[in-house]
């Protein structure tokens, strides 16, 4: 069975949790993704911080100046980066996100969208999926 290392993209963008929150607009846009892991120093994941979340702040010109952590969601949903691709899915369809970060002892090595579990798991199935 598939990991979800074998399946994730790695060298993902991420954002410092002492960045501003401009900062952090300012790379979904230039880089034109939807989310960003929040890593400190070490490489730890601490937080994510996503488009959706960042909707309703630019409103509000004085949080642009704020960091990332006083508004990253802390409570991440990860995976290890050794569970099999099915557990996985399981992720995606009880918490209903976008993509999941994928960790090995608490540093993030990845990012597995919804698209890349399905593609696995069509590709496990090839002729369930073929067109």
């Amino acid at each position: 069975m598939l990991t979800a290392e074998q399946i994730m993209t790695p060298n993902v963008y991420t954002i410092h949790p002492d960045a501003t929150i401009q900062q952090a607009i300012s790379m979904l846009l230039d880089k034109r993704i939807s989310g960003l892991p929040v890593i400190d120093d070490s490489g730890t994941l601490v937080g994510v911080l996503t488009e959706y979340g960042l909707l309703a702040m630019v409103y509000d010109k004085q949080i642009m100046n704020n960091t990332v952590a006083q508004h990253m969601t802390r409570e991440v949903i990860s995976v290890e980066a050794n569970e099999p691709v099915n557990h996985v899915a399981d992720q995606f369809i009880l918490h209903r996100v976008r993509r999941l970060p994928v960790i090995r002892q608490g540093k993030l090595i990845g990012l597995i969208s919804r698209v890349d579990v399905l593609r696995a798991l069509c590709e496990a199935q090839a002729p369930v999926c073929s067109a």
